[in-house]
């Protein structure tokens, strides 16, 4: 051994301690950002952060699966591992992973294989039923905010019950007439298909028309607008829409009329039409 090795080697170890040590010390302060409550009953997933009083309080809500037949377990847990890809039960794959506790995670809804274009979309449908083994399922957005936002160490409560404090989410349903059921419409993914879809509107004619002299009362002359004009959302399901107009339907004129609506994933939509009122 050469002169001088033995100091460098304890040189080397402390500053490989102290590097350690600011990763123990970072990671400490940044465990407690986050908190987050798992409530059974209800299926839904509460993000809380610490304010500058050092309170804890609501700042997101998360649709979820939880484990059926009560098996998911109560209880406070730290998260403690994380994976991009995690094999499940049944030979399938969660995506965006983040261990509870023991063999509870939180994780996508599951994946035939490592690939985002195999998701089991009859499971999809199920979020905000009790229906996993006991993990708690998400979308993959949300279950990839966890990922990137709430560092191991991450407190999580998983109650029996409760009201929550904001109202939960819904999810879109991805059923016979959606275009990429074995994708998950949430997924960030750059290849997801669904980036290119949205709000969209069927319809007959957006030009009607009736006389002054019928007089319409606003329930008729809003039926009348909305006569064969239906509104789907991302995954082609029908869905309420909104219209905005100022009509008077005895005073002849052309006027305009907005059709709008937005989905479950926030895709907006909106068509322009027009109903005259004629003269007698």
């Amino acid at each position: 051994m050469k002169a001088g090795e033995p100091m460098k080697r304890i040189i080397l170890l402390f500053f490989t301690v102290s590097i350690c040590m600011l990763c123990t010390s970072f990671t400490g302060a940044d465990v407690n950002t986050y908190s987050i409550t798992v409530n059974k009953s209800t299926n839904c997933v509460t993000i809380y952060k610490i304010n500058s009083k050092g309170e804890y309080e609501p700042v997101k809500a998360m649709i979820c699966s939880v484990g059926a037949n009560n098996g998911t377990p109560s209880g406070t847990f730290r998260t403690k591992e994380k994976y991009t890809w995690r094999a499940l039960f049944g030979n399938v794959y969660g995506q965006y992973a983040t261990r509870i506790n023991g063999n509870i995670l939180f994780h996508s809804v599951y994946y035939k294989t490592t690939s985002p274009d195999t998701l089991k979309w009859e499971e999809y449908n199920k979020l905000g039923t009790s229906a996993s083994m006991g993990c708690v399922r998400l979308t993959a957005a949300d279950a990839k905010w966890i990922y990137d936002n709430c560092p191991i160490g991450t407190e999580v409560k998983i109650i029996d019950n409760g009201s929550d404090p904001f109202v939960r989410p819904k999810a879109i349903k991805l059923g016979v007439n959606a275009k990429y059921p074995n994708w998950d419409p949430t997924d960030p993914n750059e290849n997801n298909p669904w980036k290119t879809e949205g709000v969209k509107f069927h319809y007959k004619s957006l030009y009607k028309s009736v006389k002054a002299s019928e007089g319409l009362t606003s329930e008729k002359l809003a039926g009348l607008i909305r006569y064969g004009v239906t509104a789907y959302d991302t995954a082609n399901n029908p869905i309420d829409y909104l219209l905005a107009y100022d009509i008077e339907p005895t005073t002849p004129g052309k006027y305009e009329v907005k059709y709008y609506a937005k989905d479950v994933l926030g895709n907006y939509g909106e068509i322009t039409g027009y109903i005259t009122i004629e003269k007698d």
